[in-house]
């Protein structure tokens, strides 16, 4: 896998499984809830154009970005796909 541009890949944090069956729109309501926790998300990969960030890094990406990005399989693994734009803070 080669990431192109100034597109980063994040590793989305797993949520634990419920035993409680719930509908696709409490599922989405959760899932919005959860994002707005994700303070420190760590950079899985970086496109070829990427100058801020490497892979590895802990950055923190505002709400609004993570509701509006894409979700990506990599690896059998759920990623988050943003701008390096989209990048507010690097720890």
């Amino acid at each position: 896998m080669k990431l192109k541009g100034r597109r980063i890949l994040l590793t989305k944090p797993v949520r634990k499984e419920s035993t409680i069956k719930l509908s696709g729109k409490e599922e989405a309501e959760i899932e919005a809830s959860m994002m707005r926790s994700w303070t420190a998300l760590e950079v899985f990969a970086i496109g070829d154009s990427v100058e801020s960030v490497a892979i590895g890094d802990k950055v923190y990406i505002p709400s609004g970005a993570l509701q509006n990005c894409e979700v990506v399989e990599v690896e059998d693994s759920v990623k988050l796909m943003l701008q390096e734009g989209d990048v507010a803070i690097i720890w």
